[in-house]
């Protein structure tokens, strides 16, 4: 089984030359069959090329999939939980992070050794848990950002999440399916930012099994400024969090039929020799 990582990327040349250095080190540590799923949304500058001349000299495959024009975060989560589904087959997992080097590569070990054991369908990597820490990270985003999980978790609570705005999570492929049958083209509504807390507020009925890692972000190590713009993002998150107050919980009945209640397939990830 292997291990696809989506990383939505829009103008990050200047990142992906360290973060990919990271993947060659990971797979080393690893063994872990490990394929990239770089989905450049829009970049005016060199970030695809750069991706595909760093995979080709540190040997890291590479599946890369371009938008004519910026679309979003959302839309670019969009593709690449497509693609995903396109190319991976039963018992894959699929794990999405930032492309600007602020996150740490090797942190997918600790999380999906976890999610196997334990059985979970979604592993995030938490800035809110006992031994995380944010490195660079102006006071502002902070306060945005806890704001937004104390919000969520006493108005919309997600069961084992406490970190909702994070995007680095790990994804077991049963539950990518599920959501994907279940939503079809309305999965991703959401094209910035927002998209992350939307993506866990429509998994709530699905009932998934979520654990989270601590994590230690590195904002000091990103190359450059924040693509975030901050009222947009603050005025999306309080729309979701009010149409969440407001509306009905959708049934599920039908899909877990189909399904049958079917478990994730536990199948320890392909180990390759890289040379």
């Amino acid at each position: 089984m292997s291990l696809f990582v989506l990383l939505p990327a829009y103008n990050e040349q200047e990142s992906i030359r360290p973060l990919f250095k990271k993947f060659q080190i990971l797979q080393q540590i690893s063994n872990m069959d490990i394929q990239l799923i770089l989905v450049d949304d829009g970049s005016k500058d060199t970030t695809a090329q750069t991706a595909l001349d760093e995979c080709q000299s540190q040997r890291i495959s590479l599946r890369l999939v371009q938008h004519a024009k910026n679309a979003g975060l959302g839309q670019a989560i969009k593709t690449g939980f497509t693609t995903f589904l396109e190319i991976s087959k039963e018992g894959d997992f699929l794990a999405a992070m930032d492309c600007d080097n602020t996150q740490p590569p090797e942190l997918l070990i600790k999380m999906y050794e976890t999610m196997i054991a334990g059985s979970y369908d979604i592993a995030i990597a938490s800035r809110y848990r006992k031994g995380s820490k944010v490195i660079g990270l102006s006071i502002f985003r902070e306060i945005m950002s806890y704001g937004a999980s104390w919000l969520f978790r006493i108005a919309a609570r997600v069961s084992g999440v406490r970190d909702y705005t994070c995007g680095y999570r790990l994804y077991n492929r049963t539950f990518v399916s599920k959501l994907n049958m279940y939503y079809g083209e309305n999965l991703f509504t959401e094209s910035g930012f927002a998209c992350m807390i939307d993506l866990l507020l429509k998994a709530k009925p699905l009932k998934p099994k979520i654990v989270e890692i601590p994590m230690v972000l590195r904002y000091d190590q990103k190359p450059t400024a924040s693509k975030m713009k901050i009222i947009k993002t603050i005025t999306r998150i309080l729309k979701l969090l009010f149409k969440n107050l407001t509306s009905t919980a959708p049934t599920v009945s039908n899909l877990d039929q189909t399904f049958n209640q079917q478990e994730t397939v536990r199948i320890p990830l392909k180990m390759t020799n890289r040379k």
